[in-house]
């Protein structure tokens, strides 16, 4: 240590091979003070709050808008609850026993898994970066018996209705997704050119989302959400012709429609015809049409864009399911 010009004195220390920056203080006595703090601070680590913060900032510039949206509630969850914890002292039994407090609140199975899978991500971030040498969430599990957010199939009597109600506000696109199984985002994403007449086909390569109120267009996720979809003669008929770059389901100008357009027709087009359902609803119901036609699983996955055949055969399991109980309800009621 050695007192300078000024008056400051001044220690320089190199720690595992780093020169660390000048310690600088009034007396002896207050760069001493400062070290000390500055080694207890290394010893104990950063905290979770800062490599959660650092994991998020790096994060969520290789991920979607959609994901974000997703991940950032998970991610304040887990701040909240760790934020002021140095990364090193949190174990095992803490991460497990945040999640078993979590779950009980009454969130979903995806819910909770994705709050798992964030906080898995912050610890292997700090795995790393040589925080920590061990992920404490590595072996903790999503507790079982969790709801699963499944939405029931549209009955028989509301698809009567939506293919008797294309008239209605917004009832095209309802009738489209209906018999195509788009997603509600592949549906406004939908160019006239992508409408082939001559072949029938309709080609899905692309998908709206919204960011704030204002829609953006992206490519797939997979592979697999890249696709020709049959045009069948019933929607081919009074699909309306338009300009080859003007959007189906645009506005006046041939644009995509805004979050706040889209929900205002929805909402109208479920008013004027009494139905209480959500357009993805409506592509489970597309499944039906596929697995009544007697389409495989293979075609089906095919038409629908599922990456994974186990999506499609629990699907048609379910359907298969229903099937069997309203048969079951039939012979029961019948009395001979």
């Amino acid at each position: 240590m050695y007192k300078r010009p000024d008056g400051l004195y001044e220690k320089v220390l190199t720690i595992d091979g780093v020169r660390l920056p000048p310690f600088r203080g009034k007396t002896e006595k207050a760069v001493m003070q400062k070290i000390l703090e500055y080694t207890g601070k290394v010893q104990k680590g950063r905290l979770f709050s800062e490599v959660a913060e650092e994991w998020k900032e790096e994060h969520f510039k290789t991920i979607e808008y959609n994901s974000k949206k997703c991940y950032s509630p998970a991610c304040r969850r887990t701040v909240e609850s760790f934020g002021n914890m140095h990364i090193k002292d949190i174990k095992a039994n803490a991460v497990n026993s945040f999640i078993v407090k979590f779950s009980k609140q009454g969130f979903s199975q995806k819910t909770v898994s994705i709050q798992l899978l964030v906080l898995k991500l912050i610890f292997t971030k700090a795995c790393v970066d040589g925080d920590i040498e061990i992920n404490p969430s590595t072996y903790i599990k999503v507790p079982k018996n969790l709801t699963k957010t499944k939405r029931e199939m549209p009955t028989f009597e509301e698809i009567q209705i939506i293919k008797n109600s294309t008239t209605c506000s917004f009832g095209l696109f309802a009738y489209f997704l209906l018999y195509t199984g788009c997603r509600k985002g592949e549906a406004l994403a939908l160019q006239y050119k992508d409408i082939d007449y001559t072949t029938q086909m309709i080609k899905v390569s692309k998908s709206a989302y919204y960011v704030g109120n204002n829609a953006e267009i992206k490519q797939p996720k997979t592979q697999s959400g890249t696709r020709e979809v049959i045009l069948m003669n019933r929607l081919s008929n009074i699909l309306p012709k338009g300009k080859p770059e003007h959007y189906i389901f645009g506005d006046s100008q041939g644009n995509p429609i805004t979050a706040k357009k889209f929900l205002v027709m929805w909402k109208k087009y479920c008013e004027e015809t009494g139905l209480d359902l959500t357009p993805h609803q409506l592509r489970h119901a597309y499944a039906t049409i596929l697995f009544e036609a007697g389409l495989d699983e293979k075609d089906a996955q095919e038409l629908k864009g599922h990456s994974n055949i186990s999506t499609t055969h629990d699907i048609y399991t379910h359907i298969s399911k229903m099937r069997k109980a309203k048969t079951a309800e039939l012979l029961n009621n019948y009395d001979g």
